[in-house]
């Protein structure tokens, strides 16, 4: 793709869109940015952008900024559905991620994952098994280090292993992994797609272009994704407790692939969900090479990331967990899978325009006691907390004051919000230290 003088807007100057506009600067474009923040909020940014000659709208989209450009790049959690968007894919305007235009530029082979939930988790363990194998491992795209960062230098790596969110993918056009792995599928996001359709159609462009020669490794037991299989081109490899003889299978104590047996009794991470991510695992590295008995050192050894289910302390018995990284029902429900009852819950957040339903039956069996959060917590109070014990809080904070007073020996507290955090915190990671930093305190 040839960048010298094209006309490129850039939407979102978040971390990946500055790294977006210092790529295309690199290649001569002729760039613009337009971010609905106010221009408070970016004026250093601006200011800096600025004096190397890009044009940066603030505050606002403008119709004559889109219909200017001839290629417009969406920052992850841009959505689609702005007018400008549509209006300037109307008139025919390219528009794509940064995930799309970075991939042009790449040569190194790809392992892509996504899914609903487990991304992270699978992505790691899958960087960490290559480089035990003496790959040199790029981890990054959703996670830590945006794609387009290394766009240049990407032969500097073996392999990239790139976590993609339902954004990333939703803009791109010709990208296409040597491998794509489908964890799984529940609504999420319904504040940002137009509908659960066009969320599930932008996850399963993973595979869209991927050909004959080409590995997708997908959930055996997700009805959803099995309906998209009809259309999948390349080599398919299922995983999952009703799967088929030729993909990844669990006997409940010991995952086996390809004539080789791993051993899960003993590892670190709980919870049926993460021996999902750990057979999603073994498929892509078996599939690139990796030695069986090294597989099995890290699975063995991989530790649980930080705001998944993640043990705090025990206060008297009772046992805190931080889960600040569920912000969907359906994490959620793995969380409440993972743990023994009786369970606090403390639970809340933005609403993301997704129904709280599938947690009713799971909450009603396993909840004793339930306290809500955030902005949704009016709604979660309405779908969940008939028949137990529920209460509202204006804070974490005072969430954890009312848990102390109710909580008993052997209980599990688990806060596991079900929601995103940006109606009080900036990240959910802000919110599982702030969770963390509470409970250590106390």
């Amino acid at each position: 793709m040839e960048l010298k003088d094209r006309k490129i807007l850039v939407v979102g100057l978040g971390k990946t869109g500055k790294d977006t506009v210092n790529f295309l600067l690199g290649k001569g474009g002729q760039v613009r940015v337009s971010d609905s923040s106010p221009i408070e909020k970016i004026d250093g940014e601006a200011r800096l952008l600025e004096s190397r000659g890009v044009k940066v709208e603030a505050g606002m989209h403008t119709d004559e900024t889109f219909l200017w450009a001839e290629t417009i790049v969406l920052s992850p959690g841009v959505p689609f559905n702005i007018r400008q968007v549509q209006m300037a894919m109307a008139q025919g305007i390219e528009v794509i991620s940064e995930v799309e235009l970075a991939w042009r530029f790449i040569e190194t082979p790809i392992i892509a994952i996504t899914g609903s939930n487990g991304k992270t988790t699978t992505s790691t363990l899958i960087a960490r098994i290559l480089e035990r194998n003496g790959q040199k491992v790029f981890l990054g795209a959703n996670i830590g280090t945006p794609l387009i960062r290394i766009a240049e230098d990407s032969d500097k790596f073996d392999i990239l292993v790139l976590e993609l969110s339902s954004f990333q993918l939703q803009g791109t056009k010709s990208f296409r992994p040597e491998i794509a792995i489908i964890l799984n599928i529940s609504p999420n996001h319904l504040d940002h797609h137009e509908s659960f359709d066009e969320y599930v159609e932008s996850k399963m462009k993973i595979y869209s272009n991927q050909t004959e020669d080409d590995w997708f490794i997908y959930n055996d037991d997700d009805e959803l994704i099995n309906k998209y299989l009809p259309k999948v081109r390349s080599r398919k490899v299922p995983f999952g407790k009703q799967s088929k003889q030729d993909g990844v299978t669990y006997n409940g104590s010991e995952i086996a692939f390809r004539d080789h047996l791993y051993d899960v009794k003993g590892i670190k991470l709980i919870g049926s969900h993460n021996v999902e991510n750990i057979m999603a695992a073994i498929a892509g590295t078996v599939i690139l090479g990796c030695d069986p008995a090294l597989i099995q050192e890290e699975i063995t050894n991989f530790e649980p990331l930080p705001h998944r289910n993640e043990f705090v302390r025990q206060i008297e018995g009772a046992k805190f967990y931080n889960d600040s990284k569920s912000t969907s029902p359906a994490a959620t429900l793995r969380a409440l899978e993972s743990l023994p009852s009786p369970i606090i819950l403390i639970a809340g957040g933005k609403d993301k325009g997704v129904s709280f339903e599938p947690l009713k039956d799971l909450v009603k069996e396993k909840v004793r006691f339930l306290i809500l959060i955030g902005e949704s917590k009016l709604k979660m109070k309405e779908e969940l907390g008939i028949g137990i014990p529920s209460v509202l809080a204006d804070s974490l904070k005072e969430a954890l004051d009312i848990t102390l007073q109710n909580v008993e020996r052997d209980d599990s507290v688990l806060f596991s919000p079900a929601c995103s955090s940006f109606d009080m915190f900036t990240s959910y990671e802000e919110r599982g230290m702030k969770f963390k930093e509470i409970v250590e305190n106390i």
